[in-house]
Parts: structure tokens; C-alpha cells; sequence
């Protein structure tokens, strides 16, 4: 008798697992989706396997004012951590200088640790730079950059958000923590996605082409 108990109870909350893992997967695959429809985006979704228990996340690419890019889960965690990110890259299409940028404070600190050692720029806004932490040792293109305007888009960005962006050679990205399931997280990334396109525009108009 107690034998069937168990087996009755583990295999409800097995069905319990399942369904909680296919409703998230459903409300994420319909924020990529509405993202794909809206952007007139490529809309990719694997299909489950093991029983619908491994549910691969969905993701979106193509062509944005001129430029590739994409909205991805990559399929490991951050570094030297277990947590999940949902990763915009965008082309940037001449080589770039190195910068990132995240919410200052303990947690800004911990995210900065792939800056490669670049040191602390500051704009020399106050209300800016103990908003925002960022690191590059590219100081005359970043003041040619962020303007008035973008400081202040850029430091109430990060501080609604849990993101970082990232300035590099191969392009810009934005990464934020989790996973998109819900309306305000997608449309942060469509906001930064508008932001990083009009900075890539001023990076390429800046160096000519």
C-alpha cells in the first residue's frame, strides 16, 4: 500500500513539473513570438524533448534598420555561475572599441568582471556616474558618444532593468538576467534594441562611413 502511495505521489509531481515547465515555455515562446511578428523578425523554436521535461528556449533573428541581429538564451549559464541570460547581439559594422556598462554599485561590480581589467571611465555627471558603472579605456569615444540624452536614457535603463551592455568588436549586445516571459521584458528589448541601433548609426558616421 505504501509502495502505491509513492509511486502515485511521484509520478504527480511529475505531471505537476510538466506543467508548470510547459506553461512557462508557452509564455515564453509568445513573447519571441509577438517579438518576430512586431519586428518582422525569424521566429525559431525547437521542439521538446524527453517527454516535453527538456523545452529549448525559442529565439528570434534577422535584419533590424539595416543590421543583423538576435534575441537568444545561450546554452550555458553566465560564467563560473548557474544563472540564465537572454542575450540581444547587434552588428556593428566596422571595428568597435571595448566598453561595458552596468547598474553601479555591489551588483555592477560583480557583472564587470569580464571588462578585461579596463578602468572606471567617468563622464563627469555626478547623477550619472553613481548611477552607472562603466568600463573602457576608450575616453574620447565615449564623450563623443553618450551625449546629455543618452546618460541620462542609459542610467534609468539599467537602474528599472537587470542588464549590462556591451560594446565590442564584433557588435553591440545587451544581456539581462533571466528569461523573457513577460511583457515589460520584452519591451526593454526593443527599447535598447532602438538604443544600440541609433549608437552603432553614430559609431559608423563618426569613422566615416
Amino acid at each position: 500500500m505504501l509502495v502505491a502511495f509513492v509511486i502515485v505521489l511521484v509520478l504527480a509531481v511529475a505531471v505537476l513539473y510538466w506543467m508548470i515547465l510547459r506553461n512557462a515555455s508557452e509564455k515564453i515562446a509568445a513573447q519571441y513570438q509577438s517579438l518576430s511578428e512586431s519586428l518582422e523578425l525569424e521566429f525559431h523554436a525547437p521542439p521538446p524533448t524527453l517527454g516535453g521535461f527538456i523545452r529549448p528556449e525559442p529565439s528570434v533573428f534577422g535584419q533590424f534598420r539595416g543590421r543583423e541581429m538576435s534575441i537568444s538564451v545561450p546554452g550555458k549559464g553566465m560564467q563560473n555561475t548557474r544563472q540564465i541570460e537572454t542575450v540581444l547581439k547587434l552588428e556593428l559594422k566596422q571595428k568597435g572599441f571595448a566598453a561595458q556598462f552596468a547598474p553601479a554599485g555591489l551588483l555592477g561590480g560583480i557583472r564587470q568582471r569580464d571588462s578585461g581589467g579596463k578602468p572606471r571611465w567617468k563622464s563627469g555627471n555626478e547623477e550619472f556616474d553613481a548611477a552607472v558603472d562603466v568600463r573602457s579605456s576608450a575616453s574620447d569615444e565615449l564623450d563623443h558618444l553618450l551625449g546629455e540624452d543618452r546618460r541620462t536614457w542609459l542610467a534609468a535603463f539599467l537602474k528599472e532593468g537587470k542588464g549590462t551592455i556591451y560594446f565590442g568588436e564584433a557588435g553591440l549586445a545587451y544581456a539581462e538576467l533571466g528569461l523573457m516571459a513577460k511583457d515589460d521584458c520584452r519591451e526593454r528589448f526593443v527599447k535598447v534594441l532602438n538604443f544600440l541601433s541609433d549608437l552603432a548609426e553614430t559609431i559608423e558616421d563618426s569613422s566615416g562611413q
